[in-house]
């Protein structure tokens, strides 16, 4: 009955393969960023160019707006693969923007700042909160940065110039990975917050679902039970029993021997009920001396015997306080199979049944026959 997420909240979940789509999509942006960067260079300084316009056209243009594209989309439909395992998206969406990082700090000999790009795949990596994927990622990103320096260095541009770039981003890059080790291990630390927040406020529910002295549920939660179950049995075609349970002369058990051995009674007979509870079988304090028990899928008959095992139980049992005296209960049931209708009548079935067993002498079970 009880529910971990409710549909609007089950809704708001990102899962794993999302962030892949997200981080593909924002591939994407990226790409068409770069491409258009691009553009708008090749006109704005088409006359400080260092090199052919046409060169730059089809180096810094058209062969990007190609590759990068098609690389984008082999990600995308690798992602979108049923069979390819979840761990090998995460890794591939995060090493498509290294990729991206290492053609664009090699191929722009001039802007070396462009090597501080390999940051972006380490801190994409928080997304996923492995530690040991981010530490794989760094390694990786911080190979493919002394490659594309390697290339700058090959390409004749000024070596003490380069070098202190490969230098300076590769620590931007080591600071990246330690504040993307720290973003993870605040995550989990908020994460284990909320769920013992969870837990607690689970269990302050669970609480205040039972009676305080006998640890059953309490009249509350009986009430809210048998309305769900008669419409859970209504749905499912099958039966529902109810039991009203009360215990014998308990006013007189109080007055002559205690409410100390009054209690003792209570917590006797709350034993023997909890002892017969299943998923199916639900036992309830609804009153001061009066118990109930639901039992759904149970026909009366079956009903019956179950609560005639207890009633022997608590008849043969001995109670020191109370000089051995027997104490037994009374017992009314009646079920959705003979009385078909709502909760409210269900209940008044059993007490009628109930109030046909304290008539009967007691220490007995009677099932309500109908009207």
């Amino acid at each position: 009955m009880d529910q971990d997420f409710n549909v609007n909240e089950a809704e708001t979940v990102i899962t794993p393969i999302r962030w892949c789509r997200y981080l593909v999509n924002a591939g994407y942006a990226t790409v068409a960023m770069i491409i258009l960067a691009h553009i708008v260079w090749y006109y704005a300084a088409k006359n400080i160019l260092t090199g052919p316009p046409d060169v730059y056209l089809r180096n810094y243009i058209v062969l990007p707006a190609i590759g990068l594209p098609a690389l984008n989309l082999l990600v995308d439909y690798l992602v979108r693969l049923p069979r390819i395992p979840l761990l090998f998206k995460e890794y591939l969406v995060l090493l498509l923007y290294t990729a991206l990082s290492f053609y664009l700090s090699s191929t722009h000999r001039i802007a070396t700042v462009l090597l501080g790009t390999f940051s972006m795949s380490v801190f994409a990596s928080t997304i996923f909160a492995d530690i040991k994927m981010t530490r794989r990622i760094f390694l990786i990103n911080s190979a493919a940065l002394v490659l594309s320096g390697i290339i700058l260095l090959k390409g004749g541009n000024d070596n003490s110039g380069v070098l202190m770039a490969v230098f300076v981003s590769w620590d931007i890059l080591f600071c990246s990975y330690l504040l993307a080790k720290i973003m993870i291990r605040n995550g989990h630390n908020q994460l284990n917050s909320l769920m013992h927040l969870y837990d607690l406020k689970e269990n302050m529910q669970e609480q205040l679902k039972l009676d305080p002295f006998t640890g059953l549920y309490n009249r509350g939660t009986f009430d809210a039970c048998l309305t769900g179950m008669v419409e859970e049995c209504r749905y499912e075609n099958s039966c529902l029993t109810l039991a009203v349970i009360d215990v014998d002369k308990f006013k007189r058990v109080n007055d002559v021997y205690g409410h100390a051995a009054g209690d003792r009674v209570l917590l006797h007979l709350s034993q023997i009920l909890k002892s017969n509870q299943t998923e199916d079988i639900k036992a309830f304090r609804i009153g001061g001396e009066e118990f109930a028990i639901l039992l759904k899928g149970y026909h009366v008959k079956e009903a019956y015997r179950i609560c005639d095992e207890m009633r022997t139980i608590m008849e043969s049992s001995s109670l020191n306080q109370i000089d051995r005296r027997i104490i037994t209960f009374s017992c009314g049931l009646a079920c959705t199979d003979i009385q078909p209708a709502g909760p409210e009548a269900l209940l008044r079935a059993a007490d009628v049944a109930l109030y046909e067993a304290k008539n009967n002498g007691r220490n007995c079970i009677v099932i309500y026959a109908g009207p």
